[in-house]
């Protein structure tokens, strides 16, 4: 029976080959980012009041603000805080959101958890072109 092709790390940019996810070096970064990020105000995300809110954000703007950015038309699904809020309820109802797809959301919160500030994407892609 054939093995699988492999396929890069779904780390943005890392080159790696595994079989499927993230290789070693990346694997890490997202365990501490499922276990640190969320947990201490993950009832924040489950009030009614912020599903009424990102529910209107997607309404209002339907396509990914990065995607936008580089001409790519995008579906999101994600209602970003454009500031991060760290938990604070103020923060979290009142500060700017924005959309974005589920890729563009994960790597701006990955880039946050870990220190490193977010790039547009046209700037990733220039990057990546060389």
């Amino acid at each position: 029976m054939p093995k699988r092709a492999l396929r890069t790390c779904a780390f943005y940019g890392c080159p790696e080959l595994v079989v499927s996810g993230y290789c070693e070096k990346h694997k890490p970064v997202i365990a501490s980012q499922a276990d640190d990020y969320h947990p201490q105000w993950q009832h924040l995300y489950d009030s009614r009041k912020w599903k009424r809110l990102r529910r209107i954000q997607l309404t209002k703007e339907p396509w990914c603000a990065e995607c936008l950015r580089a001409n790519i038309f995008t579906a999101a699904t994600d209602a970003d805080h454009v500031d991060p809020h760290r938990g604070n309820p103020d923060l979290f109802f009142k500060g700017k959101l924005q959309s974005l797809c589920k890729p563009c959301h994960s790597r701006k919160t990955a880039n946050e958890v870990n220190g490193r500030g977010v790039k547009s994407l046209e700037v990733r892609e220039r990057q990546a072109r060389g």
